[in-house]
Order: structure tokens, then sequence, then C-alpha cells
């Protein structure tokens, strides 16, 4: 027999206005960036918004008094500006911005007035450091094509040979008062991030064979001269060493590691090398997850991140030696970016639930009591929210707890059976969570369907990140199968509970949550209507264009070509039961836009009722505003027209 646990997270408000739209999900400013001043009185963020009419993004740098005061926008223009580092002496604050086309280098005067460029590369730089002195800045930056190459360019005569003349990324030096840079690393391998030396006579990196997402997953930590000079390595060894971050005393180095293993499954763990002598530690086992930040206490005692738990994001600490480990937040939501003014005992940080929109809070170090600082998203705190509750059930073939989000119609009564549209997430290893929007909001805009009269369910099946290392490995060799099941046992759940209607259900989902709706299209026909966005279809062919070879080899160990047939949709198809609408990136390298193609092809040869969208200049999901509001106003009238929700009152 299942089990539904049912936690309610939010009672809608009687007296709020108007539904969430479709736009609205595209539209909302997204805050990030955050750092203290050196003296801890001020914040620079960045705030990030889209341009329906332009379709165009603008980010900008903004500076706010650590009590909320005095909030003002420091850079301007219809451009990305990003990432704000304060100068040591608090004085200036470098940014990146792509105002003259290329994301470069530049500093700002904290009074305000024009800000100066750093640097003129041809390349992107991708992240950057401040020396502890002030004076210089190291930056990692993508190579330049050679002479050679942009005459090639010019004359089109620029055939390329397949893993020949690939662009890195390096690390440079550039002297802030005269300009001038130095290359610190080159040669056959790209550098990743970089931290400087307290003392700023070092900086350790973190570098990887190749410039490609599947080579961050082989990197090692080095040590290089911030003068120049040769690098010494410090953690060689097979898997992924990222993000090296200085201990105040200079003494070690906190980063994280899959610990010896190349694996896609692995969470990377937190760990502490001796910059002496090499030897390092494992700190992080009671977290048992990917943290997403390292910050060290003054006193080097103490490392303090943030990383998911769950279907939340929260602030924790543990000791360099890997004790006391704590969650100091424990919060509903998601607590993101954060930045810590020990002096002042408080941390500042971008805070979200699934009933308020992002802004900038503050909190005391000591006690959670979060403040918001704030006020981008006023224009969505008064809308009509409909119910959102945690759930949980169990799959009836091994007794595994999973969690999901249910989310009911506007002015649902009780007892009343109504359509139910499912929407499974990407990765496998990503996850709903307690978010405002949600995990790709824009495409399947819960609250949209919501004030249309559907419930959403929105599960986090077997394979899900966030979970700890055993529920992210527990699909490996099985995709389609128990994860399968896990989602189904959630919809029987709601059936069972008399919420969701049986005649009247949906589903949906993009990347792996695309493979699963395209794995729907054949088992049964209980599904009125199925929408399939950048889906893997077909496990061969997949691996064999996609830009993430170690992907498929890494989550189906040892297969077979019969194996990875039995687990492709592809080679399963039967006619489904109520019509598909397949939604592609036409530059998609992730998932490539063939495997949507071939599932719509055979769909076609079945006699199905199949419609295909294919986004032009969209990579894996959409960027463009324009875009992204066609992607979610067609998943939106597609479901009305063809899972009848019910009539409510809107």
């Amino acid at each position: 027999m299942l089990r539904a646990f049912v936690l309610c997270l939010f009672v809608s408000t009687a007296f709020a206005s108007t539904p969430l739209t479709i736009e609205d999900y595209t539209t909302m400013a997204t805050l990030g960036g955050v750092e203290f001043s050196p003296d801890g009185k001020r914040i620079a963020y960045v705030v990030n918004r889209a341009d329906l009419g332009k379709s165009s993004w603008d980010s900008d740098v903004w500076l706010i008094d650590a009590d909320g005061r005095n909030n003002f926008q420091l850079t301007r223009g219809a451009k990305s500006d990003s990432a704000p580092r304060w100068s040591p002496d608090g004085k200036r604050i470098a940014f990146l911005s792509d105002r003259d086309g290329v994301t470069g280098l530049y500093v700002i005067a904290v009074a305000g007035g024009e800000a100066m460029k750093l640097t003129d590369e041809k390349t992107a730089i991708r992240t950057y450091e401040w020396s502890p002195d002030g004076e210089s800045i190291a930056y990692i930056r993508t190579d330049r094509r050679t002479a050679e190459e942009e005459r090639k360019a010019e004359e089109k005569d620029d055939a390329e040979v397949v893993g020949v003349g690939v662009r890195h990324s390096h690390l440079y030096v550039i002297d802030v008062a005269t300009r001038e840079v130095r290359q610190l690393t080159g040669g056959a391998f790209t550098v990743w991030s970089l931290s400087w030396s307290p003392d700023g006579r070092q900086i350790a990196f973190d570098r990887g064979p190749g410039a490609g997402l599947d080579e961050m997953y082989k990197t090692d930590i080095y040590l290089i001269p911030a003068a120049g000079g040769e690098a010494r390595p410090l953690v060689v060894r097979d898997g992924l060493e990222r993000n090296p971050k200085f201990s105040p005393d200079g003494k070690s180095i906190a980063f994280v590691s899959t610990r010896g293993t190349h694996d896609w499954l692995r969470e990377h763990f937190l760990h502490v090398v001796n910059v002496e002598d090499g030897t390092d530690r494992l700190i992080g086992a009671d977290y048992g997850r990917t943290p997403e930040s390292i910050m060290w206490s003054p006193d080097g005692r103490t490392i303090w991140f943030e990383g998911p738990w769950n279907t939340t994001t929260q602030l924790f600490r543990v000791g360099a030696d890997g004790s006391r480990f704590a969650n100091v937040t424990n919060a509903a939501g998601l607590v993101d970016d954060a930045d810590i003014d020990f002096t002042g005992g408080r941390f500042a940080f971008i805070y979200q639930t699934l009933t308020t929109p992002p802004e900038l809070f503050v909190s005391s170090l000591h006690r959670f009591e979060p403040r918001r600082l704030t006020d981008h998203n006023a224009s969505l705190r008064d809308r009509k929210l409909a119910e959102t509750r945690l759930i949980r059930w169990k799959n009836p073939k091994d007794g595994l707890e999973i969690e999901g989000f249910l989310t009911l119609p506007l002015g649902y009564e009780t007892g009343r059976k109504v359509p139910l549209l499912t929407v499974v997430h990407g990765g496998p290893a990503s996850r709903f969570d307690q978010s405002f929007l949600g995990y790709l909001g824009y495409i399947y805009p819960s609250q949209v369907f919501a004030s249309r009269g559907f419930a959403v369910l929105r599960p986090n099946p077997r394979g899900t990140g966030g979970y700890g290392e055993a529920f992210r490995q527990a699909n490996r060799n099985d995709w389609g199968g128990m994860d399968w099941i896990d989602i189904n046992a959630g919809i029987d759940t709601l059936i069972e509970q008399g919420i969701a209607d049986p005649d009247r259900l949906g589903l949906m989902g993009w990347s792996y949550g695309g493979y699963i709706a395209s794995w729907a299209t054949s088992r049964g026909d209980r599904l009125k209507a199925i929408s399939v966005g950048a889906p893997v279809t077909d496990l061969l062919s997949f691996h064999g264009t996609a830009d993430i070879r170690s992907f498929i080899p890494e989550y189906f160990k040892g297969a077979s070509l019969d194996e990875l047939r039995a687990h492709s949709p592809l080679w399963h198809l039967k006619k489904p039961a109520g019509p598909v609408l397949i939604q592609h990136g036409e530059d998609d390298e992730r998932v490539p836009l063939s495997q949507g193609t071939m599932l719509y092809r055979l769909l076609q040869e079945l006699g199905a009722d199949v419609t295909m969208v294919i986004y032009p200049r969209t990579p894996h999901t959409p960027r463009e505003p324009k875009l992204r509001v066609d992607v979610g106003r067609r998943n939106v009238e597609f479901f009305e027209k063809n899972v009848k929700p019910l009539t409510v009152n809107r």
C-alpha cells in the first residue's frame, strides 16, 4: 500500500490580486553576485532583468548599505554587468561586462562615475580575483585564435580537424595601474578557477585536459608563483579536484573532490590539503552532498559553505578538521550566493521560497533571522498563488521514499477530482526545489497551469541530486526502470487520494525529463497528452553526438548495445494515445537536435498526432526572453486543449 506524507508549505492569501502569468516567469528579476565591502558596511550585488521588447537581458551592479539604506544602481546600460568584487581597500569595484561585445574586466569607483576597462582582449574573461594588496587582478580567459587561424577564417579556408586546435582557457595577471599583463599558464589544458594566497605570492588553480564539461570532471589542483614560473602539482589523481580556496594563514587549501574517481554520479566532497606536503583529508563526510561555495573563517578553524539539502539550499559550517558539522540556516526555501561579514557576525544572501520571490537578505550568523533589504520583485509578492505541498510516497516495488511537489488548482475544493500534469526534471541529477518559480518554470509554469484548473506534480525520483550519493546513483543502468515507477507511484497516490482524475492526465519534461516523456509515449494510454523537451531518445546515438562523451558510459557502466537499446525510447515506440508536442533548440550540443528529430519522424510514421517546434539560436534550454515566453505559452495551450482542465474562477 502506498503511503503519502503531506507537508503543507503554503496557505494562499485571500486578498491577493492576480495569478502569475507566463510573462512573469521570464521577466522576474534574478539577483546574485553578493559581496560585502571589506569593512562590512556595504553590499554589492547584481540584478538581471529581461527586456521582452528587445528579447534581451540587462544585468547591472547595485550597491546597498548593510542596514538596507541607500540602495542604488552602480552600473547602467543594456548589456551584462556581473561578478562584482571589492578592491581590498574598499574604494573600487571590479566587474565583468560585455558592453564592448566581449566579456572584459572593468573597474569603477565606489563613489560612482565612468567605469574603466582594464583588459583589451578578443576573447571572454571567465572569472577573476583581486590580489591581496589590490595592485593586481588574476583572471582566466579563453585563448585567442592564432594569427594564422584568423587569416584562414577571413579567407574562408578554415576547415576544422576534430580534436585539433581546441581553444583552452588560461591564467593571467594584470597590473591595475599600468595594465601590463603577464600570462602564467599555457598549454593543452584549461584552467577553471583560482585563489590567491594571503601573502600574494602564489595562486592556486584547478586545471583539466580540455575545454568541455567532460574535462571539468578530470581536474587537478596546482600552485604557481604569482610573478610567473613553474606550476607545482598539489592534488593530482583521477576524477574531479576543483574550486581551491586558500586558508587565511596560507598553509591549507579547501577544495571539492570526487575522491579519485571519475564518475558523473559521485557527489563532490569537501577536502582540505596541506600546501607544504600535499596531504589532504576529507572534511565533508557528514554533509554528503556537493558544496556550492567555500568560505574560511578568519581564524582558519571553520569552513562555511552553501549547498543543496533535499528540496532546500542552506548555509552550512564544518571545522577544518572535519568536526562540528552544522546546518546554520535550516530554512524553508533557498539560501543562495551567501557572503559573510565575520567582523559583524552576519551574512548576506539571496533568499526565496515557494511563496516569496528572490531578494537580497541579511541575517545574523548566530541565529537565522532573515531581514529583507531589497524590493526588486515587489510586483510579484501580492500575486494569487495556488497552494503547493511537499508530498512523499513510496515506490511499490522496493519501498524507497520519494518526494515531490503538488501544486493544486486555484480555488481547489477538497474531494473534487482534477486534471493532473506531471513535470519531470532534467539531469537526471537536477531537482525540484523550494524556489519561487521552480526548476525550468518558464518552460513548465506550474502556477499558470494551476490558474487554468490543473494540479501539477513535480517528483524527485531516484537519481535526483541533493539527497546524497546513494539516492543520486540509484538509477544507474536503469533509466526508464525504477525511476519511471517512482514517478508513476506519485501519480497513483494522487489518484488514490481522490485528487487526480485518472482520465485527465498529462506529462512533460526537458532533457532527461524529455527522455522520460519520450519513454511515456509508449507506456500505456492513460496519458492524454505528452510534451517532450530536448529529449534523449536513443542512448547510443546520443553518446556519439553529445558534448558530454563520458556521460552515458558512467550512467550505463558496462552496458552492451542491446542493453542501451532496451533503455532507449526510440526502440520501443508505439502510437501514443494522445497528441505529442516536441520542443528543441536548434543549437543544442548537450542533447543534439537529431534526438528530437528522430522521435518526431518515427512518431509521424506511426500515425501519431505530433508537432515539433525548433527554437533558433537556442542551446540546451531557451535563453532569449521571447523564446522563453513562446515555449511556456505553447505548453500551457497544448495541455489546455488536450487534457481538458476544470473551469475555475480566475
